[in-house]
C-alpha cells in the first residue's frame, strides 16, 4: 500500500453516497479505509469490479456501535481526513430518540474526540440533510412553489435546532438531529475548536445506478424515491431537497477534502450537492419535465409495463429552489450538477439493462 498518500477514512461505506465516494477518493490517488457497523459489508465492498482496481489501496474496520463512547478511535488512527457519511434512514416504526437522534449525535460527537485523539487529520466532512431546513411541525403544508433558496448559507430551522429528546415521531427526530448537529459543527469551525476543520454538506435526493446492486430486483429495492416514483408509480414522496446524481454527490464529499482547492478560511457553512433549480419554475414544472423525459426515452418500455411513468407523482412539499453556484464553482471547477431528467434517465437504462440480463 502507497504510505505517502493521504488516507480518507469514510464511515458508511457500503452505501450509495459512501461507495461512490471511496472511488472518488481511490481516483485521486488517495488511500481509502471503509468504515462499517457488518463483517459481511467488507464482502460487498470488496466485490466491487471498480473497487477491486485499488484493491491494494482499499483497507476496512468494523464499527458496530457508532454511539458508543470512543467506538472510531481505532478506526481513525492515521486518517489524514475524514468522511462520515454514516447515518439512520428515519423510519416510523423506529424510536424517535433512541433509534433516530440519539445515533446522529453521539455518532458525530464521537467522530469529532476520534479524529482529536488520532492527532493527524486535517479535515472531515459531515454529510447532513435538508430536513434540517425545515420544522416537521408544518406538515405537509410547504407546497411545490419553491420560493425559499438552498444555497450554501441557508439558514437551520431554528425550531427543529431546538428540538430534544423525549420526541414525538421519527420525522422530529431526523430534522432535530440534523439541525442540531448542523449547528453545533458550524459553531466549532467558527470558533476553529479541534485542530482540523470541519466541512458539511447538504445533498439532494441522491440519484444514480450503483455496481453493487447487480440484479433487477436489487436495483429496485435499493432505488432511489424519487426514481421509483416517476419510473414505477410509486407513491409520491413526502419530501424533495433537490436533486443530485450520486457521483456528483460523492465528488463534492471528496474534492471538500482538498485544502489548497478550499482553504480554511474559504469554508461556506455548507456545500450543496444538488443540481440548481431553473429560475421560475416550480416543482410541478420539474416533475414535468422529467415525465416528459421519461415517456420519450422509453416508449417501449412502457409499453411492456418495464415502466410505469409516475406523471403526478410530485413531492408533497418541494419548498427551495436549489442555488449551487458556489458548490460548483469551488468544487467542480465549474461543472454543473447534473438534474432530475439526467439522472432518473440514467437509472431508468440501468434498471432497463439488468433487467434484460436477468432473462438472458
Amino acid at each position: 500500500m502507497a504510505s505517502d498518500s493521504p488516507l480518507v477514512a469514510i464511515t458508511g461505506a457500503n452505501g450509495t453516497i459512501g461507495y461512490a465516494s471511496a472511488l472518488h477518493a481511490l481516483r485521486k490517488g488517495h488511500r481509502v479505509r471503509c468504515v462499517v457497523r457488518r463483517e459481511e459489508a467488507i464482502a460487498t465492498i470488496s466485490a466491487g469490479p471498480s473497487l477491486q482496481q485499488f484493491a491494494e489501496l482499499v483497507e476496512y474496520a468494523v464499527v458496530p456501535d457508532n454511539t458508543m463512547k470512543g467506538a472510531y478511535d481505532a478506526a481513525l488512527i492515521d486518517a489524514t481526513y475524514v468522511v462520515h457519511i454514516a447515518g439512520v434512514w428515519p423510519k416510523p416504526n423506529y424510536h424517535p430518540d433512541d433509534e433516530i437522534y440519539y445515533p446522529f449525535v453521539k455518532s458525530m460527537e464521537n467522530v469529532l474526540s476520534a479524529a482529536e485523539k488520532a492527532g493527524t487529520v486535517r479535515r472531515i466532512v459531515f454529510t447532513q440533510a435538508g430536513a434540517a431546513l425545515v420544522n416537521p411541525n408544518d406538515g405537509d403544508t410547504l407546497g411545490t412553489a419553491m420560493d425559499k433558496i438552498i444555497d450554501e448559507y441557508v439558514p437551520v430551522n431554528e425550531a427543529s435546532a431546538s428540538f430534544r429528546p423525549p420526541l414525538a415521531t421519527s420525522h422530529h427526530a431526523y430534522c432535530g438531529a440534523k439541525a442540531y448537529c448542523m449547528t453545533y459543527l458550524n459553531s466549532l469551525q467558527e470558533a476553529g475548536t479541534f485542530p482540523f476543520s470541519i466541512v458539511q454538506v447538504i445533498p439532494g435526493t441522491v440519484i444514480g445506478p450503483s455496481e453493487l446492486n447487480t440484479t433487477a430486483s436489487d436495483a429496485s429495492a435499493r432505488m432511489d424515491r424519487m426514481s421509483r416514483a416517476i419510473l414505477f408509480n410509486d407513491p409520491k414522496p413526502r419530501y424533495a431537497f433537490g436533486f443530485v446524481h450520486v457521483d456528483d454527490c460523492a465528488a463534492v464529499h471528496i474534492e471538500a477534502l482538498d485544502e489548497e482547492k478550499v482553504p480554511d478560511s474559504e469554508l461556506p457553512d455548507w456545500f450543496i450537492a444538488a443540481a440548481s433549480s431553473k429560475f421560475g419554475k416550480n416543482g410541478d414544472d420539474i416533475w414535468k419535465e422529467a415525465g416528459d423525459a421519461v415517456e420519450k426515452e422509453f416508449q417501449k418500455e412502457i409499453k411492456n409495463g418495464l415502466v410505469t411513468v409516475g406523471r403526478d407523482n410530485v413531492p408533497v412539499n418541494i419548498p427551495f429552489r436549489i442555488d449551487s453556484r458556489m458548490t460548483e464553482r469551488m468544487l467542480l471547477g465549474g461543472r454543473k450538477f447534473r438534474g432530475l431528467v439526467e439522472c432518473v434517465t440514467e437509472v431508468g437504462h440501468w434498471y432497463k439493462r439488468l433487467t434484460e440480463e436477468g432473462q438472458n
